[in-house]
C-alpha cells in the first residue's frame, strides 16, 4: 500500500516537473536529432545500441556527437574508449542535453546530436526516439518505480514526431546483447579450452557488477559459458566500484574477478588516468547483434526521411 502509494506520489511530481521546468523546447536547425531511452529505471542497453548507432553511422560518412549524462561518467568513458581512433564521433559529456545539444548544432560541424538516454527530456523536440522495451509498454501506476522498474509511462510521451520501439526481451528481438568473449587488459582470452571452460587459478570466479540489469549480465555470463561462483552487485554509476574492486583482486589474487566494459571504465583516477589492472581481472566484452530487418528500418529512417 505504501509503495503504491509513493509511486502514485512520485509520478504525480514527475508531471509537475515537466510541466513547470521541461517545456518542449525548440528543435534543432542542423543536425539530426537522436535519442535512445527506454522507460526502466536502468539497463536496458542504451549505452551500447548508441554505440552501434554512432558506428554505424560514421560507416556512411556522418559526423556525430553523442551526450551522455555527466552523473553516467563510466558510460562517457567508455564510448570516448571505443571511439578514440574515429574522427567523425565525438562525445559529450553534460548536465543539460537540450543546451549543449543546441550549442553544437550551431557550429555546424556534426550532422547527427545522438543522445545517450534523454529519454525523459520533453524539451528535446525533433528527434527520432528509440525506446529499448523489455517487457510490455507500462501504463498503470504500479509499473512506476518503487512498484515496477519503469521511469515513466505510455502517456508521458505524447506527440513524438518519430517515435521506434526496439523489441530486446521478446522470442524475435530487433537486439541481442551477448558476451563475444572474456578477455584481460591485453585481450588475452580467458582459458577459452573447445569443450568449455578450464580453471587455472582456484576456480572461484567473482563477478563484480554496477550496471542496471546486474542479473542478466550474470546470466549471459552464464550462458556464454562462464560458470559464476559468487556475485557482488553495486548501483549504477556508483564511484566505489573501483576501489572496493581492486582491492578485493589483488587481497584474492589466486581468484579470478570478472567485470562489464562499462565497469572497466570505471577503473581510472579523479584525473582521467588509468588505475593498475590486476593480472585476475578480466572483462566480459559485449557484442551487439541487430537484425537485418531491423537495422535496415534504422538506416532508411536515419538517412533518407
Amino acid at each position: 500500500m505504501l509503495r503504491h502509494l509513493a509511486a502514485f506520489c512520485y509520478h504525480a511530481i514527475y508531471r509537475l516537473h515537466h510541466k513547470l521546468c521541461l517545456r518542449p523546447g525548440a528543435p534543432l536547425k542542423n543536425a539530426r536529432l537522436v535519442v535512445v531511452g527506454s522507460y526502466r529505471t536502468g539497463g536496458a542497453g542504451k549505452t551500447p545500441f548508441c554505440s552501434w548507432l554512432a558506428e554505424s553511422l560514421s560507416a556512411r560518412g556522418k559526423r556525430v556527437a553523442i551526450l551522455c549524462h555527466k552523473v553516467a561518467f563510466d558510460e562517457a568513458a567508455m564510448l570516448r574508449e571505443n571511439f578514440s581512433k574515429d574522427p567523425n564521433v565525438e562525445v559529450f559529456a553534460t548536465r543539460n542535453r537540450y543546451r549543449l545539444a543546441h550549442k553544437i548544432d550551431s557550429t555546424g560541424n556534426f550532422d547527427f546530436v545522438l543522445c545517450d538516454d534523454g529519454f525523459e527530456d520533453s524539451r528535446l523536440t525533433g528527434a527520432t526516439t528509440f525506446a529499448l522495451l523489455w517487457e510490455d509498454v507500462p501504463t498503470r501506476t504500479r509499473d512506476l518505480w518503487p512498484l515496477g522498474n519503469a521511469r515513466s509511462l505510455a502517456k508521458d510521451h505524447p506527440g513524438k514526431s518519430s517515435f521506434i520501439e526496439v523489441r530486446c526481451g521478446s522470442a524475435n528481438p530487433d537486439i541481442r546483447f551477448v558476451i563475444d568473449k572474456v578477455s584481460n587488459k591485453a585481450d588475452n582470452v580467458f582459458c577459452a579450452a573447445q569443450n568449455g571452460w578450464t580453471d587455472h587459478r582456484n576456480g572461484k570466479i567473482n563477478v563484480f557488477c554496477g550496471l542496471g540489469a546486474p542479473e542478466r549480465f550474470c546470466t549471459d555470463l552464464q550462458e556464454h559459458g562462464l560458470p559464476v561462483t559468487d556475485k557482488f552487485f553495486f548501483k549504477d554509476h556508483d564511484r566505489r566500484f573501483a576501489p572496493k574492486l581492486l582491492r578485493s583482486a589483488q587481497k584474492h589474487r589466486d581468484e579470478t574477478f570478472v567485470i562489464s566494459e562499462k565497469d572497466a571504465a570505471r577503473l581510472r583516477d579523479r584525473a582521467g588516468n588509468p588505475l593498475p589492472f590486476p593480472d585476475n581481472l578480466y572483462i566480459a566484452r559485449q557484442k551487439t547483434d541487430i537484425s537485418e530487418t531491423f537495422a535496415h528500418t534504422v538506416m532508411n529512417e536515419l538517412l533518407n526521411s
